[in-house]
């Protein structure tokens, strides 16, 4: 059944081509591209509709077609850890083979994968892939639930989220980061606390300070 293959996240390594899968549903899934071995563009990610075939158990027929026009047919082997993989590019037809195995991503590996997408790639559909509803939002100037962010994010000039610490305890991650473009003057020194429920960020506190440059410290040492 598909719905076997919903929450889990796969490493496809097909050679030069390599990408992590998660079955958000039975009709769609997210993968990016971690080598694109000239087919496609290495760090791309996008969420698909997709067509799941369970052959026998274990093993799967997924297929699904791109926003490029590109488009896949897998055949997943849970049972093996092995994929074969027919893909079309521009009219050009791919048979790649290779392995299929499940990552158990930690929750603080989830937390910098959101945090590129949604910050450094303003792509705010990576709200849909790590966060969930109900949102519950500390920081003093944002409202609960997704629509601040997703209101918020497009409207950033020069951000840049400099994580330094990342620390992971069961459902929460700490990080401690030199930030660019949130507050008006400078940068900052942030601490952000996120709390996790199923694999996606549910809930958010942040300390904020201005950044103060090592040579400005009392103490000498820096902020971060």
């Amino acid at each position: 059944m598909a719905a076997q293959l919903v929450g889990r996240t796969f490493a496809a390594d097909l050679g030069q081509l390599q990408a992590r899968l998660t079955y958000e549903s039975e009709t769609q899934m997210t993968f990016t591209v971690v080598s694109g071995a000239g087919m496609t563009t290495d760090g791309h990610t996008e969420t698909v509709d997709v067509e799941i075939v369970e052959i026998r158990p274990q093993v799967y027929l997924v297929s699904w077609r791109e926003a490029s026009g590109a488009s896949v047919v897998h055949v997943e082997d849970l049972a093996t850890s092995t994929l074969h993989s027919t893909v079309t590019v521009d009219g050009q037809l791919y048979r790649l083979a290779g392995t299929f195995k499940e990552v158990d991503l930690s929750n603080k590996d989830t937390l910098l994968t959101a945090m590129r997408e949604l910050f450094h790639d303003k792509d705010v559909t990576a709200l849909d892939r790590y966060w969930a509803e109900p949102y519950i939002q500390h920081s003093p100037n944002l409202p609960n639930g997704l629509d601040g962010l997703r209101a918020a994010v497009p409207a950033l000039e020069g951000f840049r989220w400099t994580p330094e610490r990342v620390f992971e305890d069961g459902d929460y991650v700490i990080a401690h980061s030199r930030v660019s473009g949130w507050i008006p003057d400078g940068d900052a020194a942030i601490v952000d606390i996120f709390r996790f429920e199923n694999g996606r960020i549910v809930e958010h506190w942040d300390v904020v300070q201005p950044y103060v440059d090592v040579n400005e410290t009392t103490s000498g040492n820096p902020m971060v």
